[in-house]
């Protein structure tokens, strides 16, 4: 085998391949975050939908700070205390219009009786 048989052969096998339309759907799937895996600045973090959730309730809610918020998926599970009621349903709300979120669970929050 001579030098530009070589060469021809190596031409083709390393030429530019083309996509169909399913391997390009999946070559965008991967390319993009999932949204419960989106961190504080825009990054990937495994835990991103979790934090972003702490961080919205404890600048938006007083009592934010004696709730624990993690994640299964795009599923928030919040623990911990509340003084009413009324804050209970103001943390769902607020938890779940953040991007990422399907559902809030609350069976670990206690809240305070209310007088």
């Amino acid at each position: 085998m001579d030098g530009s048989t070589t060469a021809t052969a190596l031409k083709r096998a390393y030429a530019p391949c083309q996509l169909d339309g399913n391997q390009l759907f999946r070559s965008q799937l991967f390319a993009t975050i999932p949204p419960e895996r989106i961190g504080l600045k825009g990054e990937f973090d495994y835990y991103g939908l979790s934090k972003r959730v702490s961080h919205y309730l404890r600048a938006n809610v007083d009592d934010a700070r004696y709730l624990k918020v993690r994640q299964r998926g795009r599923v928030v599970v919040l623990s911990g205390h509340l003084g009413s009621p009324y804050q209970l349903r103001q943390i769902i709300d607020l938890a779940r219009s953040v991007h990422g979120v399907d559902e809030v669970e609350t069976s670990g929050i206690a809240v305070a009786e209310a007088c």
